[in-house]
């Protein structure tokens, strides 16, 4: 009876995370493109299917899960002070605290950690000439929903890059 009992509970288990699998799989991805400075980034718009309203200066875009618990913000910038990835997380990032994770490169950083009680991942791409755009992204939500972001963060940063806007971006 008791063999019975775990072969139930097993299968109920594989039963659950295929499920749950199949349901992440068929997640629909789209690109949001900012039209300002064609910072381009795909999503999952089943997950992040309700969008904020944009700021007026067009800088990007933010969504939210509809039970309002996670949030995605993508956005261009302009580079004036011609930061480094460096110098940019230890003037805008670091001051926020909370940082648990950082990886640098001359050309982008990734940073998470956690604040307020929600973790955040945020990524910042840096264009080759000092000056120009910085695309970036950042992601949060609350420790519960961890094991099911993991799962987006990777894509999210492999997805973002700037794009043309057809015209002069400034």
């Amino acid at each position: 009876m008791r063999n019975r009992a775990a072969m139930m509970r097993t299968s109920l288990v594989a039963l659950a995370l295929g499920v749950a699998a199949s349901a992440a799989a068929q997640d629909r991805w789209t690109t949001y493109a900012n039209p300002r400075f064609g910072t381009t980034i795909d999503y999952p718009a089943d997950l992040f299917a309700q969008p904020d309203p944009p700021p007026e200066n067009g800088d990007g875009q933010a969504f939210h899960t509809r039970d309002g618990r996670a949030r995605l913000a993508v956005w261009g910038q302009y580079n004036v002070d011609s930061d480094s990835p460096q110098s940019y997380v230890q003037k805008y990032v670091e001051p926020n605290g909370g940082i648990t994770y950082r990886q640098i490169t001359p050309r982008y950083f990734a940073v998470s950690g956690l604040r307020k009680g929600d973790i955040f991942y945020q990524r910042c791409n840096f264009a080759a000439a000092p000056g120009d755009v910085i695309d970036c992204f950042e992601l949060t939500y609350p420790p519960a929903d961890k094991a099911a972001m993991d799962k987006v963060v990777p894509r999210l940063g492999r997805s973002l890059r700037s794009g043309e806007t057809g015209g002069d971006r400034r």
